[in-house]
């Protein structure tokens, strides 16, 4: 099975695009450059989900005390800001895991709850998966032993969760080969138990695989592939260094894939400027009105935000509409990015930060990959 288990060495990608615009003007990309293995998505930031109405005590246990994630404080400044721009958010907590998040919105709008159209993947060591087992049994969390001994998980209002092993030198997930969670500067609110989201995997119409892959490769220059599991086809776009997005078709007879609900996902990119004027130039970005303070009309928008969102995966070839997936996409100039003390003061990126690695492609993930 594909999903989840990518460790250290696995494959770089053959499918590489250069960027397809014009970068701005030096006076206005001043931003520093990470290097990372799969240029140029940094990381795979957070997944946000409304959690319901109210925050609960059961919530509260699933998160923190059984999934082993850390509390932090800062989702509570961010409703301040996001209610004193009228915003409807009635709470928010943040769920650290590594240097990711799940970000659990309540009472926006009242009762929502959001359910993620496939399964969202967190690494933990090999001890710390066999004691996330201990506390699943013993809080009678709704959950399953996969063949693989990976932990199938459900949370409070629906999503599907999978755990799975770390086999690698134990690091969390970021824009640097190995960050040692002993030596690295853990997120406020403390170490997690967990090393931090591997991949988020979504479920997607048959037929849309190839044109989500071309949407990644062509708007974010991004390091892709679509190969196959068994007959269905599955997109992969690779992020940072250990870190994936995955696209799964369904298959004829099954289930047509749910109807969007709002949910998104969060990403920083080291090509933040063209990206932005790619996805304008395309009639993409887009501003959330669950965020009024939040406007990207302009690059000089997004760079004051140091963010802008999108939400619809379009085929480049045709412009059909393939998926809907709010993004919100990030430069490392962001207040929330993990490592910005990484960043010298002059803008320069810090050096050192990939690590010994291949530099040129080795055999591709799918033996039998699509050409796009």
């Amino acid at each position: 099975e594909m999903s989840g288990s990518y460790q250290e060495g696995s494959p770089m990608l053959l499918f590489r695009v250069a960027s397809a615009a014009a970068a701005p003007s030096s006076s206005t990309t001043t931003i520093p450059h990470l290097p990372v293995r799969y240029e140029p998505l940094i990381s795979l930031e957070h997944v946000n989900i409304n959690a319901g109405g109210t925050w609960t005590e059961q919530l509260s246990r699933f998160w923190f005390s059984v999934m082993g994630g850390a509390d932090d404080p800062r989702g509570a400044v961010v409703c301040s800001q996001v209610q004193a721009a009228g915003g409807p958010m009635q709470g928010l907590h943040w769920a650290n895991f590594g240097l990711q998040q799940f970000h659990l919105p309540v009472g926006e709008p009242e009762d929502s709850v959001q359910v993620v159209r496939g399964e969202v993947g967190l690494a933990y060591t090999t001890e710390e998966l066999a004691a996330l087992q201990r506390r699943l049994e013993d809080a009678s969390a709704t959950h399953a032993v996969g063949a693989d001994g990976s932990l199938r998980i459900t949370c409070p209002v629906g999503n599907r969760l999978r755990a799975v092993e770390w086999a690698g030198a134990e690091t969390w997930f970021g824009p640097k080969l190995l960050l040692d969670p002993r030596e690295e500067r853990p997120l406020p609110g403390g170490p997690s138990r967990g090393l931090g989201i591997q991949y988020v995997r979504f479920d997607v119409p048959e037929g849309a695989a190839a044109g989500i892959c071309r949407f990644y490769l062509r708007l974010f220059g991004a390091t892709a592939e679509v190969g196959r599991e068994g007959r269905r086809p599955v997109c992969v776009v690779w992020l940072g260094h250990h870190q994936s997005l995955q696209f799964a078709e369904a298959l004829p007879g099954e289930p047509p894939v749910r109807r969007y609900d709002g949910h998104h996902v969060a990403l920083y990119t080291n090509d933040f400027a063209a990206v932005y004027e790619r996805s304008r130039e395309a009639g993409l970005v887009w501003n959330n009105p669950r965020f009024p303070h939040l406007r990207y009309d302009s690059l000089a928008h997004a760079l004051r935000h140091s963010e802008f969102r999108l939400k619809d995966l379009t085929d480049p070839d045709t412009g059909e509409l393939l998926y809907t997936l709010e993004h919100e996409v990030r430069s490392v100039m962001h207040p929330g990015f993990s490592c910005r003390h990484w960043i010298a003061a002059e803008g320069e990126a810090a050096k050192e930060m990939v690590g010994d690695y291949p530099t040129t492609p080795a055999s591709p993930a799918f033996p039998d990959r699509e050409e796009l």
